[in-house]
């Protein structure tokens, strides 16, 4: 297997003309329209439906209206509307392209800090490598999941993994407990112990803001409930675990489906550290649509399911995605290039187990090249 040490480049000479032509087009649409790629009114009226849904949602809550069997499904949904909610609107302002601020993108994405994970780290893993080194073993932080998943062909194979495909569902309702409350909370201990990596440290601003706001979600979904609900504390703390659950498993199945489906690639660097490809042919081959005539997955899903058109534009709101996809589907058509996509959500569902189970067989346990899933 190819070294990891050294830094990845791509192929700035291959797939020129694709990038340019890509390019003028999709700048060419927003010219004609007369439109900012940004958040548009649609967009900031679905931005306050599901903030005004979760608000909803946990005013019943901390109200006690349904009584004590009733919040334990109020916290469900608070987890579904939560997740959603960070999915159409957070992720797109840690993205930078909800708002045309830098400023406001960033008090826009702690909607994500008040419902727990850090988006300080969200952008360090997710905006940055996941979104440069899509699908790169020990690259791309998306594929470094718990050792009871092997999620590519280049990663190391353990006789249990042939079960991950009955088993995963569970592992994903943890990772937002994972996240929240073991690797978060070891960067703060690194914080507080000056031990952080130079490129990843914190400036005393977003650190202050990550001890705020880790507060602020203990004392509004743990603390408060305790004190005012006529429920126990272990209740309360159930009902949170299904508030973690479920929120975490929404987000975690709705990343997978974009890049851990058949078709897709997971190339491998050289031993000097390059990717054959350029950039854009890059995500191309490593990321894949789902339903994209599905309105319904568009305005829940926050637009991921075209996630190759995010991929390629990430500074462009999700909002528009839909409209853009017929023009990247024709480019990369036109210049020989693969444009993947699974027709309905269930489909990009029974892909991602059906990749699941073949990276957990036997036979894929000692990948060494560059290995189309």
């Amino acid at each position: 297997m190819a070294s990891f040490t050294k830094k990845i480049s791509f192929n700035k000479e291959k797939g020129v003309d694709f990038t340019t032509a890509l390019r003028r087009r999709v700048n060419e649409y927003f010219e004609e329209k007369k439109i900012s790629p940004r958040a548009n009114v649609s967009m900031k009226l679905k931005s306050f439906f599901y903030v005004g849904l979760t608000a909803f949602l946990y005013t019943l809550l901390i109200t006690n209206v349904f009584g004590s069997i009733g919040n334990f499904f109020l916290y469900g949904f608070l987890g579904l509307s939560i997740a959603i909610g960070t999915m159409n609107i957070a992720h797109d302002a840690l993205h930078g392209s909800y708002a045309k601020g830098s400023l406001s993108n960033r008090v826009i994405g702690l909607i994500m800090d008040v419902c727990g994970p850090s988006s300080f780290y969200w952008k360090q893993e997710h905006t940055i490598d996941h979104h440069t080194f899509t699908n790169i073993a020990e690259h791309d932080s998306d594929l470094k999941g718990p050792i009871q998943l092997r999620l590519c062909p280049n990663t190391p194979y353990h006789s249990y993994h042939r079960f991950q495909h009955l088993y995963a569902p569970f592992l994903y309702m943890l990772n937002l407990i994972h996240w929240m409350y073991s690797s978060d909370i070891k960067r703060i201990y690194n914080i507080i112990r000056n031990r952080h990596e130079p490129s990843r440290k914190p400036s005393k601003t977003e650190a202050a803001s990550i001890f705020f706001f880790k507060s602020l979600h203990a004392f509004l979904f743990i603390a408060l409930p305790i004190m005012i609900l006529p429920m126990a504390w272990w209740q309360v703390c159930l009902g949170y675990g299904i508030y973690l659950c479920l929120a975490g498993l929404t987000v975690t199945v709705i990343f997978q489906l974009a890049h851990i489906v058949e078709n897709v690639a997971f190339p491998l660097p050289s031993e000097e550290g390059k990717i054959e490809e350029s950039f854009l042919q890059h995500q191309l081959m490593t990321t894949s649509n789902f339903a994209p005539n599905s309105k319904l997955v568009k305005f829940l899903f926050g637009g991921l399911n075209f996630q190759v058109e995010h991929h390629l534009f990430p500074h462009i709101c999700h909002i528009h995605l839909s409209e853009i996809a017929p023009i990247v589907k024709a480019t990369a058509e036109e210049y020989g290039l693969p444009y993947y996509e699974n027709a309905t959500f269930f489909g990009a569902i029974r892909s991602h187990f059906r990749t699941l189970k073949r990276f957990g067989h036997p036979s894929n346990a000692c990948s060494q090249e560059k290995v189309r899933a």
